[in-house]
């Protein structure tokens, strides 16, 4: 296969056999990863090369909902573009600033200014300049009410030749769905080609789930520099690390998602 041409929307079928929100709660441990590599369909979903994925010459555009999401994503396909000089740009829709409600120690003000520190120093890890993020300010844990700001920011922050991702519009965090959604409207409309990079469905799913449209899931293999780079930039998101206080006392990125990022696989919706 060539390039990846995300341009026409996805069918509604896969909304259907998604389910309801409710059927896709992001709730305790989640599906372990030891259970994801044991299962025999993973590795037989087709690579893609990084020229497949992302032609020379092409400029690679990464939605994000919240800080982080670029690194879980697609932490590596970055890196491996940046490392052969190709052009990034990170947009991020909120500064996460609700991730650790309820904890006195960290009013949103103040971890919304350390989640943009802490994505700033994780892009610089995966050789991104500073100047390749744009903000958009959307509230946290709010950005279908703002779907219009989005979509607008988009529409002058987007080109036509950009190859973008962004989470899956049936990832299970409500965010990334909205994220999604507006992403791949705007790049339907000027001609991106957009994937669909799954982050919480890891979490809700199980192998082989009907929920999910495994006939449309292909891989990027990091190699050991690309891989490194995205385990270097993850580390320093700190908040999303450590235990929070309040009603949660978990971390917000807990040993099964950090065992998911440490794949040496990447896997996109297209």
């Amino acid at each position: 296969m060539g390039v990846v041409d995300g341009s026409t929307p996805v069918d509604l079928c896969d909304a259907a056999s998604a389910g309801d929100a409710g059927s896709r709660r992001i709730e305790g441990g989640g599906t372990s990863e030891a259970s994801w590599q044991n299962w025999p369909a993973l590795p037989a979903v087709r690579c893609l090369s990084l020229n497949e994925w992302l032609p020379h010459g092409v400029r690679l555009v990464v939605v994000a909902p919240h800080p982080d999401d670029e690194v879980l994503a697609c932490g590596g396909l970055l890196a491996a573009h940046a490392a052969r000089g190709g052009v990034g740009l990170v947009v991020a829709v909120t500064d996460g600033e609700a991730s650790h409600a309820g904890d006195a120690a960290w009013p949103p003000n103040l971890l919304a200014r350390q989640r943009r520190a802490e994505s700033a120093q994780g892009l610089e890890a995966l050789g991104l300049r500073r100047e390749g993020m744009v903000r958009f300010g959307v509230p946290d844990g709010r950005v279908r009410l703002h779907a219009p700001q989005l979509v607008s920011g988009l529409h002058l922050a987007l080109q036509r030749t950009d190859v973008v991702v962004s989470t899956w519009r049936l990832d299970g965090h409500p965010d990334h769905d909205a994220t999604g959604v507006a992403v791949a409207g705007v790049c339907a409309r000027i001609g991106c080609r957009f994937m669909e990079a799954p982050v919480w469905m890891w979490h809700w799913a199980r192998p082989g789930d009907p929920r999910v449209p495994w006939h449309r899931l292909m891989a990027f293999e990091l190699d050991a520099a690309a891989l490194a780079a995205k385990t270097a930039a993850l580390a320093l998101h700190g908040s999303q690390l450590a235990a929070r206080g309040g009603a949660e006392t978990e971390p917000v990125l807990g040993p099964e998602i950090l065992a998911r990022a440490a794949r040496r696989t990447e896997f996109f919706f297209v």
